[in-house]
């Protein structure tokens, strides 16, 4: 079974057991059987899912589960009513198949590391896009242990900063929309560029089975996109990279510093 691979569980865990300093992620699973995402062990108990060893996979998969999903938020133990920091993750969705989400992606990465960003993790989504994430372990706590409404600024910032890139490459992409999502058209091809910043929101685990298309939501070389293709997201050849926790970049918030609006400024401490 597919599950039972120790590099898909070992992917799976990383993510999903984040702790420490910047906090713990809520999980969640799609269950088979009720054809539904389900965040608690069960209804009555409403013990909330934890996917920190195996043997939570283990649990979960003989309850129905077909695919794993873990919060881009990050909380102080299982208190999700008030989240204290989460990373920055967009997503690509195409409207005209994968080949266009797959381009935009790759100028995406490019221009973040235009801007000084840490090179994100990205990874398939199963379907028509990709999603991107720049961990909160890259942001340095003295930036956000303010409050979360710094994150969302800087998100925004990038936002933009990467919307103008790819309007300034001439690649025949135009734009519609401000606030996420915001659509790129170049001809018949659409791809939607969001944030995702929705309190409590999920998000397919690294090496997950998507459960709309049987597809491997498997991370892949942010440099390599261009040679990426879905065969290498069968459940029977799916391999992904491993995510490494990338170090803090004070680099990332001097070059946000100078993307945000007069009178708008973010801490940026000395070292």
């Amino acid at each position: 079974m597919y599950y039972q691979r120790q590099d898909v569980r070992r992917a799976i865990l990383d993510f999903t057991s984040a702790s420490g300093s910047t906090g713990v992620r809520e999980c969640a699973v799609y269950n088979q059987k009720t054809r539904s995402i389900q965040r608690y062990l069960s209804p009555e108990q409403r013990n909330p899912i934890s996917l920190e060893e195996p043997s939570d996979i283990d649990r979960v998969l003989a309850a129905g589960a077909t695919a794993f999903y873990a919060s881009y938020w990050r909380y102080y133990l299982d208190d999700f009513s008030n989240p204290i920091g989460s990373d920055l993750v967009w997503t690509t969705r195409s409207e005209s198949g994968l080949r266009f989400a797959r381009e935009i992606t790759s100028w995406i990465v490019k221009a973040l590391d235009e801007v000084g960003a840490p090179e994100p993790w990205v990874k398939y989504s199963g379907g028509l896009g990709f999603d991107l994430i720049i961990p909160l372990e890259a942001i340095p706590f003295e930036a956000w242990s303010s409050g979360v409404g710094v994150l969302r600024d800087m998100q925004r910032s990038l936002t933009n900063y990467v919307v103008s890139y790819l309007i300034d490459q001439n690649l025949g992409v135009s734009v519609q929309g401000v606030d996420s999502p915001i659509k790129l058209n170049r001809g018949k091809q659409t791809c939607l560029l969001s944030e995702l910043r929705v309190k409590r929101g999920l998000l397919l685990t690294p090496m997950s089975l998507n459960p709309e298309t049987g597809l491997v939501s498997v991370p892949v070389d942010p440099r390599r996109l261009d040679d990426f293709s879905i065969l290498q997201a069968s459940p029977e050849d799916a391999r992904g990279v491993k995510w490494i926790i990338p170090r803090e970049s004070y680099e990332l918030l001097r070059q946000i510093q100078s993307l945000l609006p007069e009178k708008k400024t973010l801490e940026i401490p000395a070292f």
